[in-house]
């Protein structure tokens, strides 16, 4: 006999059910709309307590369910939607980027192949193609969709792996195939290069960090520095990235003179631009992305400071032939191997997450874009402001976009004491990085309604 509890869960065939499924979408658009995104005026975690999963042995109808979102889950929920949250690279998603991802979830498509995929597999490469040419990187370029910055760096260096040594692809990493490869990036580099050099085989000590001046910038001497010293002690750079808008300070290295070395010495250029990238759609703020044309491959998170909902990512590469000889891959159980992006990424089975990307950048177009970008800047340079007029707080150094770092001035009260005080009135909510061996606190403002 059916379960007429587990075919609800579907359409069936003569759609008596249809409705029923109808009113469970509204439902959620209701809860979506009136508990998530209006939820300006609350706090920032209602509910600190532990929650407990609790599975049945029956069905649980959806009314209740319904219920247990409300009053369980979303109260214990990092509320994003509060204009005065600050505190990492979390973007309040667009609205339209929400929809998406519902419609994306229906249709469940496989991005591991153009088979699964098709329409899509077509708007993730035309998509790719598109913004490698807005980065500078020629028509040439191309790239995959990631879920998350740090995947894209790890592919980025495993390219970088290929390129130097490809017979390791076959060979694995070992005395006759790394020849002592070495890998370059500043102290203030984000920690998916170590996650990276990891996972390619080479080992973390063979990641070199170079040193950062106050606002976290690489020292460009201390680079070439660094560099001349491995060959001296019979090792073989392979790869120099720099970076654009770190993690902690949002600081931007000169992308042109980390180019330039990478040149010199034969390594190849990757730029993390996972956060600071999103500057290129602002006419008055894309200089500081100056040399990426230079890149041999690029990472970008949409869903950071383009207000995509997550995951959205990707890795960018001057030439697509990298990619593909990075990964020497076909799916035998694919009938066409034209373009299966599974044979191009880490992943095999993937989200859909171009067409929330693709929605956004038309429902905003590139000048809405600029606006958006140009006021975050607006807002950072007002809340600069505020804290030098501040007595509780003091600048710790210059900001570069949209990321302001400062510390209790109060020798009675600690950044990390401030930061729980502001909390707690819900007046703010900051991360607080180490810095320089300092704990610090630090503001994101990616909220279109920021304020504090």
């Amino acid at each position: 006999m059916p379960n007429p509890s587990l075919d609800s869960q579907f359409l069936h065939p003569d759609r008596h059910n249809r409705e029923t499924l109808r009113q469970l979408g509204y439902a959620f658009v209701d809860l979506i709309t009136d508990a998530v995104i209006d939820r300006q005026d609350r706090a920032f975690v209602k509910d600190e307590s532990p929650f407990q999963i609790d599975i049945p042995n029956h069905g649980t109808a959806s009314t209740d369910l319904l219920l247990e979102l409300r009053s369980q889950i979303l109260p214990r929920a990092l509320n994003l939607q509060n204009p005065r949250y600050m505190g990492h690279m979390d973007s309040v998603p667009l609205a339209i980027t929400i929809w998406a991802d519902a419609l994306t979830a229906a249709l469940n498509n496989n991005m591991l192949s153009q088979e699964l995929a098709p329409v899509f597999t077509q708007l993730e490469a035309q998509l790719v193609t598109w913004f490698g040419k807005l980065f500078g990187l020629g028509d040439r370029a191309f790239g995959t969709l990631t879920a998350g910055g740090s995947l894209a760096n790890i592919t980025a260096m495993l390219l970088a792996r290929n390129a130097k040594q490809p017979t390791s692809q076959d060979l694995g990493v070992n005395s006759r195939t790394n020849h002592n490869l070495v890998a370059f990036v500043s102290d203030a580099a984000h920690t998916s290069f170590d996650k990276a050099m990891n996972v390619i085989g080479l080992g973390r000590e063979n990641l070199i960090r170079v040193t950062t001046n106050d606002r976290g910038e690489i020292e460009l001497e201390a680079l070439e520095s660094a560099v001349q010293q491995a060959i001296a002690q019979g090792k073989q750079p392979f790869f120099i990235a720099a970076i654009a808008g770190t993690t902690v300070t949002g600081a931007i290295d000169n992308i042109a003179a980390v180019g330039a070395i990478a040149r010199q010495y034969d390594c190849w250029f990757h730029i993390d631009a996972a956060y600071g990238g999103a500057a290129i759609f602002s006419p008055q703020w894309k200089y500081l992305l100056n040399g990426c044309d230079a890149a041999d491959s690029l990472t970008f998170n949409p869903q950071k400071w383009m207000w995509v909902s997550r995951t959205c990512a990707m890795l960018l590469v001057k030439q697509k032939q990298d990619l593909v000889n990075g990964f020497k891959m076909e799916l035998p159980y694919m009938a066409d191997n034209s373009l299966n992006f599974g044979n191009i990424n880490l992943q095999g089975t993937r989200r859909t997450d171009s067409l929330k990307l693709w929605l956004a950048l038309r429902s905003l177009g590139l000048n809405g874009y600029a606006e958006l970008i140009d006021r975050s800047m607006a807002h950072a340079v007002a809340f600069r402001q505020w804290i030098d007029a501040s007595q509780e707080t003091e600048l710790v150094c210059e900001p570069t976009i949209n990321l302001v770092c400062f510390k209790s001035h109060n020798p009675a009260i600690s950044s990390a004491a401030l930061r729980q005080k502001w909390i707690d009135a819900e007046k703010l909510w900051l991360s607080l990085p180490l810095w320089k061996g300092d704990r610090i606190l630090k503001a994101v403002i990616l909220h279109p309604h920021a304020t504090w």
